[in-house]
């Protein structure tokens, strides 16, 4: 039950990655290769990573996902996620996020 929520908290992840660095409200596509390493532990805390690899034409952007848990163990791995960009964010809603 936990993987499902999982691949699509990455979908999220990524489209927020779009939004900030493209302006781009987006919808995931398709995925070139989902890696699954083990399910979470419950209640165990998860953190994720995503880079957007490339943009492509027509306002298509790739990205890797990586959620990562206790010791950094991998879980899941959403490799070559494409989302396309449906429309552009409206100005008042364009934000940068702080990164350390």
């Amino acid at each position: 039950e936990a993987l499902p929520m999982l691949i699509e908290a990455g979908f999220q992840n990524a489209g927020l990655v779009a939004m900030e660095i493209d302006g781009l409200e987006s919808l995931p596509t398709g995925i070139e290769r989902v890696e699954i390493y083990r399910t979470p532990a419950a209640g165990e805390e998860l953190r994720m990573r995503s880079l957007r690899r490339a943009a492509e034409e027509g306002g298509v952007t790739r990205h890797d996902v990586l959620i990562v848990g206790k010791n950094d163990a991998h879980i899941l791995l959403l490799r070559g996620l494409r989302l396309k960009g449906m429309r552009p964010l409206p100005e008042q809603q364009k934000f940068s996020i702080k990164r350390n």
